[in-house]
C-alpha cells in the first residue's frame, strides 16, 4: 500500500481519475468532430457527438455521486 494512503482513499483517486480520464477522451472526439477532423462521408455525425456527450455526462454524474457520499473532504 501507498505510504499513508487507505485503500479506500486509493481507491476513490482511482475513481476520480478513471472518469476525468472518460470525459476527456469525449471531449477531445467532440472537438475533432466540431473542427471537421473526420473521416469524409460520415454520416452520423450528431449521432456520435450525441453519444459522447452522454459518456461525459455519464462520468460527471457518476463521480458528483462518488464525491457526494464518500468524498475525501
Amino acid at each position: 500500500m501507498r505510504e499513508g494512503q487507505t485503500m479506500r482513499e486509493r481507491i476513490y483517486k482511482a475513481l476520480i481519475a478513471h472518469y476525468t480520464a472518460q470525459q476527456e477522451d469525449a471531449l477531445v472526439k467532440i472537438d475533432a468532430l466540431f473542427r471537421g477532423e473526420v473521416v469524409p462521408g460520415h454520416v452520423t455525425l450528431t449521432e456520435d457527438i450525441d453519444k459522447l456527450l452522454g459518456k461525459v455526462a455519464d462520468a460527471a454524474e457518476k463521480m458528483a455521486i462518488l464525491r457526494k457520499h464518500y468524498g475525501m473532504n
